[in-house]
């Protein structure tokens, strides 16, 4: 039965899956491409067995899934492609305001809410709209971009709407001043149904060789992406450097720490990893959480 691996059509999972197709040749899978939304539903409904969706829906669904550890996207302060624009030069100035929020994104949306419950305190009126932030901007007093396109957006740092030119906060670097954890974005999922078929795959050691051989050539990847954005290679080299891919405790201990917010009532144990080499679900906070020794 064929395996169907998801990607998300950003620049921030190319390590990852550097020459994964190449590794996986021969094998029963397909690669599908889609924003981290897509990918959510996709796998949430079955049409896709293995990818990158948001740590949010991982945890929302995770009766269903099964995370695969040490392989995520995380940061450690500013991340470059989760960013608010706004016409306000304090974000504790949108309370009551639109705020225009991307809809390719399930855990970013989340953080901003978060943060502004309980960092700065206010409750915008949210409107989720199509990414675009010229469009968002005319209508909304802020706008959350994600992706490549924020990372467009952020390097240049354009005058929009004929209203000038915004103020950017990125929401990586505003969750490391408030809890001086990284944060983690996205997490390589699989549904629990298809574990079996994971195993005998041979797909997750593929994955972590492929992610090892991508960040030996994070030059040659920003290279080849470069054209595509129209942006420096030196720039989008050091964006990817700056990625976190390998997840440690202190990942998963921020990654809690967000969950808590946003789901309060979800019990962290409910959230499992696999383990391929002992074919076996354990919880995945379990080493974050373990009193140091």
């Amino acid at each position: 039965m064929t395996l169907t691996i998801g990607v998300i059509d950003y620049l921030n999972v190319q390590p990852v899956y550097y020459r994964l197709q190449e590794r996986l040749a021969g094998r029963d899978v397909r690669f599908v491409y889609g924003v981290p939304t897509t990918l959510n539903r996709m796998l949430i409904d079955g049409e896709i067995d293995l990818a990158p969706i948001s740590a949010i829906e991982t945890a929302r669904h995770a009766d269903q899934l099964a995370v695969i550890p040490n392989l995520g996207i995380a940061t450690l302060g500013a991340v470059k492609t989760v960013l608010l624009f706004s016409w306000m030069p304090d974000p504790a100035e949108l309370d009551g305001c639109t705020v225009a929020l991307t809809d390719h994104s399930a855990t970013s949306v989340e953080l901003l809410k978060a943060l502004c419950r309980q960092r700065y305190g206010i409750a915008p009126r949210w409107r989720v709209t199509p990414q675009n932030l010229e469009e968002m901007l005319s209508r909304a007093s802020g706008a959350l971009l994600i992706g490549d396109e924020a990372l467009i957006e952020g390097s240049l740092h354009r005058s929009i709407a004929r209203r000038g030119v915004p103020h950017v906060f990125d929401l990586g670097d505003e969750w490391l001043k408030w809890t001086g954890l990284p944060f983690v974005f996205a997490l390589w999922t699989v549904r629990r149904d298809r574990l079996h078929e994971l195993a005998a795959s041979g797909i997750v050691p593929a994955l972590h060789a492929a992610k090892a051989d991508g960040l030996a050539h994070i030059e040659a990847i920003a290279q080849g992406y470069a054209p595509r954005l129209n942006l420096p290679p030196g720039l989008l080299t050091k964006y990817l450097r700056d990625l976190r891919y390998d997840l440690t405790g202190w990942d998963l201990a921020g990654l809690e720490r967000f969950l808590g917010l946003a789901l309060p009532d979800m019990t962290p144990d409910a959230l499992l990893a696999w383990q391929d080499e002992q074919q076996a679900l354990a919880p995945l906070f379990a080493a974050a959480l373990a009193p140091a020794g």
